[in-house]
């Protein structure tokens, strides 16, 4: 009599599982990374309506935007927290202070909507005065 029984071996269980992991590690790096730089980008444009909300109060202060970001941090009193680092984001005065432009390269070139222009990789999300 011949005894045949169906079913996997112990070692193709264990390639089937060890392929599985591989795979599953691979797709968990691909959406952690992309789901960091969209919280990275989130954050920086938060930050970015609260700098333009800064300069807009100097404006009215001032009747003038400062000519650097600085100068919103040295006001009495300040316009702008000490914890808000302004150096990931370029600012520029222009027309005799009476206009600007403030942007940031975006982390998530994959982003679209308002306020953004530029093609990957070098999308720009850019923001100018208010009035």
């Amino acid at each position: 009599m011949v005894n045949s029984k169906k079913g996997f071996t112990l070692i193709e269980l264990l390639i089937v599982i060890v392929i599985i992991g591989i795979l599953a590690g691979i797709v968990v790096g691909i959406v952690g990374t992309s789901s960091r730089k969209k919280a990275n980008d989130a954050k920086k444009k938060s930050t970015v309506h609260e700098i333009q909300n800064a300069l807009e109060q100097y404006f009215v202060d001032n009747n003038a935007y400062p000519t650097a970001l600085a100068d919103l941090k040295s006001t009495t009193p300040p316009l702008l927290g000490t914890s808000v680092d302004t150096a990931s984001y370029t600012y520029t005065p222009a027309n005799t202070d009476t206009t600007y432009t403030l942007s940031f390269t975006l982390e998530n070139q994959g982003d679209s909507g308002d306020n953004i222009s530029g093609t990957s990789p070098a999308k720009v999300y850019q923001v100018t005065n208010k009035q």
